[in-house]
């Protein structure tokens, strides 16, 4: 199976994985074939890409390590709690003076939310519990690739973030209430974009400075509207308010810096002027992970070997350096079902095939079945690799783009042909 854009998918082709709506209940399942009024009903919702059989490996099925059906749940619940909170944060703070005004106007009180409100906040402290439950239990992060193709972007990227926020804060041995804080933290870190229009945060250009401005106001407006919410702690507020900070000290809004260490932090926060918090610093880490691994409506997801490369790169001036270590030893480069070519190091140079598995204490380097060989022709008896068995090979990950035209949606193979790479 591969993910496929549906700008260009034709009608026959055949779903490789069920698609859950927001309340967790299948839409289409596996084995459905596409017909021109599915794909319709697909673009319609804001569905960006769908997983397909290619037939050659539909045995080989990317697991998430959190189920869709509890990512799909969790994404309604976030989108009723931000609507919630921008109607009454509306409702007081409405009137001039752009985003201090609003503030002024909240006051000190907590906001009132509605009984739909409260009940999504009691659902979310719920969700949260499957959640962490879910990550605790998976023994690999193997199954992280996950079908970010949606254009509610900011909630289903909460959700990812949370995933991703709790994954590490498990690893670096986080206390439960701790992950429970960090886990709404990271499913609210966006708040504050509910007031950014949208026609910024979908630009597919550079930014002018002021619309830039107006970007760097939701961390601060996020903690004003969280800080006023009846959560059981101060530090989810802190996740939305530093996840834009840098270790450098160049981020926004405050310029706080970091020492790229976690220490003995997980049990304790340091405090210090102008210092981030860890908890927010495991935020920023997994934000920008799932930035870069989400489709936009103006981009597609990053290959996640490209995503790896950029978070390395990042590590120290930006992100957390030990952080986004941790990251690097849990997150593969090539998750399964991800499309790989080998590109040196071995006589399999130019073959092309589907990662079956992730060894957990060797998260790059993947057990590959080989379909395709050098021609991209395929081949009669696929070969199962073992990359830990071939010194010095190096891979790279394919999109469906770079899939030869009888793997690609039915009216790309008249006429594409595969990108020489």
């Amino acid at each position: 199976m591969y993910r496929h854009s549906l700008e260009g998918l034709a009608p026959g082709e055949v779903l490789a994985k069920t698609i859950y709506d927001d309340g967790g209940r299948p839409l289409l399942t596996a084995g459905t074939r596409l017909n021109a009024a599915y794909i319709r009903a697909l673009r319609k919702r804001g569905l960006m890409s769908v997983y397909i059989r290619d037939g050659l490996a539909d045995d080989v099925v990317p697991n998430d390590l959190v189920s869709e059906q509890v990512r799909a749940t969790i994404t309604g619940h976030v989108a009723t709690t931000f609507t919630s909170i921008a109607m009454v944060a509306e409702e007081r703070g409405s009137g001039p003076g752009g985003v201090p005004g609003m503030v002024d106007r909240l006051g000190e009180q907590p906001l009132e939310l509605d009984t739909r409100g409260q009940k999504a906040i009691a659902e979310l402290y719920s969700d949260i519990e499957y959640l962490i439950s879910e990550v605790l239990e998976s023994d690999s992060a193997a199954g992280l690739e996950s079908l970010k193709t949606h254009s509610s972007y900011t909630f289903e990227h909460s959700v990812d973030v949370a995933v991703v926020g709790v994954l590490l804060g498990r690893r670096l041995q986080m206390p439960y209430d701790r992950l429970r804080e960090l886990a709404l933290g990271c499913l609210m870190h966006d708040i504050g974009k509910t007031y950014i229009d949208h026609t910024i945060l979908d630009k597919a250009g550079k930014l002018t400075p002021d619309e830039f401005a107006v970007i760097q106001q939701h961390p601060y407006l996020g903690f004003e509207l969280l800080r006023r919410m009846p959560f059981k702690s101060l530090l989810p507020a802190h996740v939305a308010y530093q996840h834009h900070e840098k270790q450098s000290g160049g981020g926004y809004p405050r310029g706080l810096v970091g020492d790229n260490q976690i220490g003995s932090r997980t049990m304790h926060e340091r405090v210090g002027a102008g210092r981030m918090l860890l908890i927010a610093e495991i935020g920023a880490v997994a934000d920008v992970y799932s930035a870069l691994a989400s489709d936009r409506p103006y981009r597609r997801a990053m290959p996640s070997d490209q995503i790896a490369a950029t978070l390395s790169q990042m590590a120290g001036k930006h992100l957390n350096k030990e952080i986004v270590g941790w990251l690097r030893r849990l997150v593969p480069s090539y998750p399964v079902g991800t499309w790989v070519e080998i590109q040196f190091g071995s006589r399999w140079a130019g073959y092309r095939g589907v990662v079956t598995s992730v060894p957990f204490t060797s998260v790059d380097e993947p057990c590959i079945r080989l379909v395709l060989d050098a021609r991209g022709e395929q081949m009669t008896d696929p070969v199962e690799l073992d990359t830990r068995d071939v010194p010095d090979l190096t891979l790279m990950s394919l999109t469906d783009e770079d899939l030869p035209p009888h793997l690609r949606g039915r009216d790309a193979r008249a006429g594409r042909a595969s990108r020489a790479r």
